[in-house]
């Protein structure tokens, strides 16, 4: 093997590190946001978790299927109780999105790459959420705990076990199309 051919491919493998290692960063430090995001919310309300804790009416379910409750939008102001708090919190999340979406568009070179990508982050970061949190409330108490995964655009309840399983999924399948040898 010649020098030059040496000298590409360890500069493609420190590209592929470089990537690797932006690309974690990313998940991490916007798992750390959205959890510190969360902290402070169940700090000012001294509660460990979001989900409501009075029964939710049957008139506030649009679906309801197993363990996973969609609520109506209002029920978000009975959870977050400030419609300011509750709009900041939504354009929080879409910010975030919108974060993520414009550096996986900077890191990727196809659309293909982009979605690999995207998902990457949004897998490893989900399951870093719930990894952050614990550090910092010492919640989830049990796989089992409710919490509100989303505000945005409706609030979703669920066991934590469901998106933190989700997100694992997402994040294998998303390491094969990330870092698949071309």
């Amino acid at each position: 093997m010649g020098s030059l051919t040496r000298r590409f491919k360890k500069r493609k493998s420190r590209k592929a590190k470089a990537r690797l290692t932006s690309l974690i960063t990313i998940a991490t430090s916007v798992a750390f946001l959205h959890a510190a995001s969360a902290f402070y919310l169940r700090e000012v309300y001294n509660i460990k978790t979001l989900a409501p804790s009075w029964g939710i009416a049957k008139g506030d379910i649009i679906f309801s299927v197993g363990d996973l409750m969609i609520l109506k939008n209002d029920v978000a102001l009975k959870i977050l109780v400030d419609t300011t708090l509750l709009t900041t919190e939504q354009i929080r999340l879409a910010a975030i999105l919108m974060l993520v979406l414009a550096m996986v568009y900077n890191i990727g070179k196809s659309w293909f790459d982009r979605v690999s990508l995207f998902l990457f982050v949004v897998g490893l970061w989900g399951v870093l959420y719930y990894a952050f949190l614990f550090a910092l409330l010492r919640w989830p108490d049990s796989l089992l705990s409710k919490d509100v995964i989303t505000l945005f655009p409706l609030p979703v309840i669920v066991p934590v076990y469901i998106p933190l399983l989700f997100s694992l999924l997402v994040l294998v399948g998303s390491t094969f199309l990330v870092f698949k040898k071309n």
